[in-house]
């Protein structure tokens, strides 16, 4: 399988250490030198042809820049968090496109995120669109370790608001009312401000592409929150 990444962070760079423990040789692709050369690659912008699948770890806003510009020889695969608005396009230019998104990471960035086991075992939302071979998409995932599903882009965003991007906002609350007593903190107060600590550029992209499902969320979080301090009161 001749595969490329674009994109050498968290994601980029734990699949290519993955992969390479697999015995696969990917060409990497990154803008940022110091990235690229740490891991062998090239600092260039990606546009290559005749890769079996050719993955894009970009935030949102890179990808759709890019999108239009793509080789029509490859098939690709995204790992944005979000689905709709990269499949949509994807889907109007006519590309061999699966949207994927692994639901795994950590708070670190740069080189110390790489983590060659971070896919083990978790899932691997795949989306198809009408011209993807998502059977090339979904060897590929099983090849990371982890297990590939198959949702449609509406389900991906909505559930991710409840289950990740929702927590995200939440966790900077806490972190943010808990400050002056970090003093008395312990593990569960460290756990509850994890994601506070991801990239604000995660957190720019979920207000801009996936605004209204995260709203919803706190709203109802902050319903039942409303319930229960009335109870305490």
């Amino acid at each position: 399988m001749k595969i490329a990444i674009v994109g050498l962070g968290q994601i980029g760079g734990s699949m290519t250490l993955r992969l390479r423990r697999r015995g696969y040789n990917p060409d990497l692709f990154d803008i940022n030198c110091e990235l690229a050369r740490s891991l062998g690659g090239n600092c260039e912008t990606f546009s290559g042809h005749g890769y079996d699948i050719v993955v894009l770890a970009l935030y949102p806003d890179v990808i759709l820049n890019m999108i239009e510009k793509l080789p029509k020889d490859n098939l690709y695969l995204d790992t944005a968090s979000v689905k709709v608005s990269i499949v949509k396009r994807a889907a109007e230019l006519g590309l061999n496109f699966v949207g994927g998104h692994p639901i795994a990471g950590n708070e670190k960035t740069g080189k110390d995120s790489w983590d060659p086991d971070l896919f083990d075992g978790r899932p691997f939302a795949l989306v198809e669109t009408p011209n993807s071979k998502i059977d090339v998409a979904i060897k590929f995932v099983e090849i990371l370790g982890s297990n590939p599903v198959i949702v449609d882009a509406e389900y991906h965003d909505r559930a991710l608001a409840y289950t990740s991007q929702g927590l995200y906002f939440i966790s900077k609350v806490i972190k943010s009312l808990g400050t002056p007593y970090e003093a008395l903190s312990g593990p569960g107060y460290a756990s509850m401000t994890r994601l506070s600590k991801q990239s604000p550029l995660l957190g720019e992209s979920f207000k801009r592409y996936n605004s209204k499902n995260i709203s919803e969320f706190l709203d109802e979080i902050i319903e039942e929150l409303k319930k229960i301090s009335e109870e305490l009161k």
